[in-house]
């Protein structure tokens, strides 16, 4: 009989489907009695058809219908309800931000490590990193969705490290499919969310030919942080201010008996009076003492209401003054998104059927930021620096600094900061000039240009077209191209031109002859529109990918063996990829969204693959696959012709049944991931967070000794303050950040080993996973530099302020304000800029547990069930391996900002599904998520210092359903007791990490379906 490569799921060949769309379930061999002339599928991970159901890698099968059925608009928000999925870039990936856009992790191991596809054959990419936004994929045509979690480079590319993602279609849809939903959170009724979707299918040619039209239109509504108690206040904490705030030198510092006598005429107690490192500006020309965490020394003259634009932190206020930069910020993404699929075939012959898709998706998203801190370089007008940096004769030939700095001669110094400046005797090396007349250093935070706003429309258009057929008995072949492009429109607001600021600062009139009224930073002062417009700069910016995939294989059976036919695939495969990048006028001295620099490149890949599936006997078997990939890079922008690379993937798997009811089974997997667009190319500017430890309540300081003293002195702390320093809570340090063309491919190995079982009425598998990454291509984290540099670890267990780890840290005023990477640890040479560099490894292991039971419950209705299934995921590690070989096991941990979003790593997660059939036409269903309690992300980084961590947490999801003739309708409580995110500190964002825990709380929905 004819063989098709996709058909659909029956009970029979996968018992923990059990026939119900919510649930998710391990791939499982057919029951022994099941009928022998069902349809062959195509189990992801491999390109030979099999009579059933039938996988030697762990694969989780889940139904279209559970995308769905939780009014979830997007794909991510469901798949990473899945215990093996590491929530990444979601909804409420504002800050750190994903563009907008939704990616599914895998294991935690990045986006960029597992493969999305459609149909077996990869959709088009959205991201430098050629990750697919899940954004763009149709769920209402969707058939059923495969996870492979273990592996799969030598059968569909080596990007396929942590798995794989294969979406298949419905194939032959006739009829017609409406559905629409709503939901809204309970009692706030904000965050409400609206989907229209349907499809329109049906056969032709007396069912050789057929086609299906799918469209949907969805819409989120955003949240900023305010909207939730829990977010409202910033838990970290920042030095840039909207009043301005004075940075005091080292070497030149102001006199801190001036600065007593002035504070003492305002009328601050001697106990309360602030140190030289510790001033604000007032309003009125005054000045305030900012406070010191944790100390009795509290904010001092601080002369605004807590209401006012100065919008003191409360969390902190008034032991110490920090702008509350949380509350405008979004907490989740709008989105409206508009898309459109098509799917149509046409059997000429049996030897020739031409199959075709296209897709176009196009949605609106935003994002938005508190106004603009300014942390920018500044070097003197000679300087031969990028030209992200602003010039200032200020600064003295040669060095570098960031903020702003304001010559003596500025009309709106007022007299009580001109009488403290007037005090200084030394000389800055930074700054031009000494003593008195140097300028002054400043930081400050640009409250008049606005928020800094992020509009993003993206575009995705592609295209398939494809031949395939059976050219001879038991053999077919399938040949195909694609082509897509994606372009991310970008329009960021409340961007300040540096450059132009420093014109205001050191014109003799203080700018008033260059824009209205000039520019005052010494407090909150007015701002005319007419200086918004000298010193606003508009990012408008262009990213365009274009992918071109051509792909052909054969497969069949070579000889009969004792199990069955000897099945073969062999394949070519090319694909094309070009990214482009035009920075616009985000390219120079620009504070507000991180700038970048233009790109120009391209990347090919030339595959050949082959599997092999021998069935030694009926109940062995073993698969192998191979793959050889030839990859070559362009960096056209600047003129970088990259060496090509030949790589191997290659893998096997064994399959036995010992006995009928229990099938055990193990893979191996080695695959070779070539470096992405970003890694390659792409750079910018960033602030993630950090710990001090020269800070005197930490515990290197205070079990440290003299040691630990003068090591903080010897790296920058001023020996004046070194004994009264507190750092800021939820401080963060400016890094840039580089591509590096001479990247070489990072290697992986993947074994798994379970096995699949019946039992009792029981239907689950049991699965150990362990994957190595080896030569990974990473940006090294900040923190392991910081914790190296101060011992902690085992590195520079000594103290050697000369040590590598040390030579890259930059303070100002006592805080690290910036890191630059010395070529020793992988810094480009030139700049210092952090680039991707090949050193390293990670590891991660754990178990996945799916099991299923159905119970029939006679006793309320003849047809009425219980059906039960449960997926549980327990991280055994994940071990990391970093600069100068430092090793973390991040198993158990919470992440925080600028770790990377994904990278919380919860030991257990588990989720439960149940549906209750009351009736044929009513049911129940619940579903119960579960994630562990965790420990911080920095307690493993800097050993010995005290951290928060989040507890557990349980999320109970209920719904009711009810058909009547083609009518289906649903209603349901998502987190229906209202569970709120934990918080800790350091976080990801708003307190908690919103991408693994539920930030919008109790969300009741409606659905109505028509199918007919």
């Amino acid at each position: 009989m004819k063989k098709t490569h996709y058909s659909k799921l029956k009970l029979g060949a996968a018992p923990l489907v059990i026939g119900v769309a919510m649930l998710s379930a391990p791939a499982h061999a057919q029951d022994a009695d099941a009928d022998e002339g069902a349809a062959a599928i195509v189990v992801t991970g491999s390109r030979i058809a099999r009579p059933n159901l039938d996988s030697a890698s762990p694969v989780s099968v889940v139904s279209g219908e559970a995308t769905t059925e939780n009014a979830d608009v997007t794909l991510d928000t469901f798949l990473n309800t899945l215990p093996g999925v590491n929530p990444a870039g979601t909804s409420t990936s504002n800050n750190p931000g994903n563009g907008g856009q939704s990616n599914i992790d895998l294991r935690g191991l990045g986006a960029n490590r597992n493969l999305v596809l459609i149909n077996g054959r990869r959709p088009m990419v959205s991201a430098s990193n050629q990750t697919v936004d899940l954004n763009t994929i149709p769920q209402g045509l969707i058939e059923r969705i495969d996870v492979v979690t273990g592996g799969a480079g030598a059968a569909y590319g080596a990007d396929a490290i942590a798995g794989v993602v294969n979406l298949i279609l419905k194939d032959n849809f006739e009829g017609i499919d409406l559905r629409a939903t709503y939901s809204n959170s309970i009692p706030e009724t904000d965050a409400r969310e609206y989907q229209i979707s349907g499809i329109i299918g049906g056969n032709f040619a007396d069912g050789r030919g057929n086609i299906a039209f799918s469209a949907e239109y969805s819409k989120r509504q955003g949240l900023i942080k305010a909207q939730r108690a829990f977010a409202a206040q910033a838990t970290s904490t920042t030095s840039s201010f909207p009043t301005g705030s004075f940075s005091n030198s080292a070497t030149n510092p102001i006199s801190q008996a001036a600065v007593d006598a002035l504070f003492t005429s305002y009328g601050v107690a001697a106990n309360q009076l602030p140190r030289v490192n510790q001033l604000a500006f007032n309003s009125d020309g005054s000045l305030f003492g900012v406070g010191t965490f944790n100390s009795p020394v509290d904010v001092s003259n601080f002369r605004y209401d807590l209401s006012s634009p100065a919008n003191p932190n409360l969390n902190y206020f008034p032991d110490f003054y920090s702008y509350n930069f949380d509350i405008v910020n979004i907490l989740t993404l709008p989105l409206e998104r508009r898309s459109a699929f098509l799917t149509a075939k046409y059997e000429i012959s049996p030897a020739f059927e031409v199959f075709t898709q296209a897709g176009y998706t196009n949605y609106k998203s935003s994002t938005a930021l508190a106004p603009t801190p300014v942390s920018t370089g500044i070097v003197d007008p000679t300087s031969n620096a990028s030209v992200l940096n602003a010039r200032s004769p200020l600064v003295e030939v040669g060095q570098r600094i960031t903020g702003f700095v304001v010559p003596v001669t500025n009309p709106f110094i007022s007299s009580d900061l001109a009488g403290l400046l007037a005090t200084r005797t030394g000389d800055d090396p930074l700054l031009a000039g000494s003593g008195a007349n140097e300028g002054v250093r400043i930081g400050y935070r640009f409250l008049g240009t606005g928020l800094r706003e992020q509009k993003l429309e993206n575009e995705v258009i592609q295209g398939l077209v494809g031949l395939r057929g059976e050219f001879a008995p038991g053999w077919r072949y399938e040949a195909y191209y694609s082509w897509g492009r994606t372009t991310i429109d970008q329009r960021a607001t409340g961007n300040v031109n540096v450059q132009k600021v420093q014109q205001l600062l050191e014109a003799p009139d203080g700018g008033v002859s260059l824009c209205d009224g000039g520019f005052n930073p010494f407090g909150i002062q007015p701002f005319s529109q007419d200086c918004v417009d000298f010193v606003d700069e508009v990012g408008v910016t262009k990213t365009t990918f274009t992918q071109k995939v051509a792909q052909a294989y054969v497969s069949g059976e070579l000889a009969d063996l004792p199990g069955g036919p000897l099945g073969v695939v062999f394949g070519v495969e090319q694909r094309k990829f070009k990214y482009e990048f035009d920075p616009g006028a985000l390219f120079g001295p620009i504070a507000g969204f991180n700038t970048g620099t233009p790109d120009l490149g391209t990347n090919k890949f030339l595959d050949f693959f082959g599997e092999l599936r021998a069935p030694i006997m009926t109940n062995l078997e073993l698969s192998l696959t191979a793959r050889h990939s030839k990859s070559d890079f362009n960096d056209i922008a600047n003129g970088v012709d990259g060496a090509p690379s030949n790589d191997w993937a290659y893998g096997g798997t064994l399959s036995w049944s010992p006995i009928d009811a229990v099938r055990l089974r193990a893979s191996y997997q080695h695959s070779v991931r070539a470096p992405n667009f970003g890694e390659l190319f792409s750079g910018g500017g960033s602030f993630p967070q950090i710990f001090d430890p020269c800070s005197v309540n930490s515990s290197f300081r205070q079990n440290g000794g003299a040691a630990a003293r003068q090591m903080c002195i010897d790296t920058g702390v001023s020996a004046g303050t070194v004994d009264t320093f507190v750092a800021t809570p939820g401080a963060q340090a400016f890094i840039t950040v580089t591509g590096n063309p001479n990247l070489k491919p990072e290697k992986s190995d993947t074994f798994t080993v379970g096995a699949v079982f019946q039992a009792a009425g029981f239907t689950g598998s049991i699965d150990y996973y362990n994957i190595k990454i080896k030569d990974t291509i990473f940006g090294p984290d900040v923190n392991e530099i910081i914790a190296s540099c101060y011992g902690y670890n085992n590195i520079n267990t000594g103290l050697d302020s000369s040590s590598p780890y040390c030579a890259g840290l930059f303070r100002s005023n006592n805080n690290i304000a910036a890191i630059f990477l010395p070529p020793e640890l992988g810094g480009d040479p030139a700049t210092g800029y952090f680039q991707a560099v090949n050193q390293g490894s990670v590891k991660t292991s754990g178990i996945d547990v799916q099991l299923g039971y159905r119970l029939p419950t006679p006793f309320i209705n003849e047809d009425s069930a219980l059906n039960m299934n449960l997926l549980l995921n327990y991280l055994i590690d994940f071990k990391n391996v970093g600069l100068g070989g430092l090793k973390t096991d991040y198993a158990g941990t919470a992440s925080y900002f600028g770790a990377g979003l994904g990278t919380s790593f919860p030991r257990w997660k588990a989720t439960l599904n149940t549906k209750l059939n009351l009736t044929k036409e009513l049911s129940f269903d619940t579903r119960v998520r579960y994630i562990d309690s965790m420990e911080n992300r920095a307690a493993k980084q800097y050993g010995g210092e005290t951290f928060s961590g989040p507890g557990s947490v349980w999320y109970f999801d209920f719904a009711l359903q009810a058909e009547v003739d083609a009518m289906t309708f649903r209603i349901g409580l998502n987190n229906a007791f209202d569970k709120q995110p934990p918080t800790y500190a350091p976080n990801v964002q708003s307190g908690t990490d919103p991408s693994l825990y539920d930030v919008i709380g109790r969300r009741a929905y409606v659905s109505a379906r028509l199918k007919f």
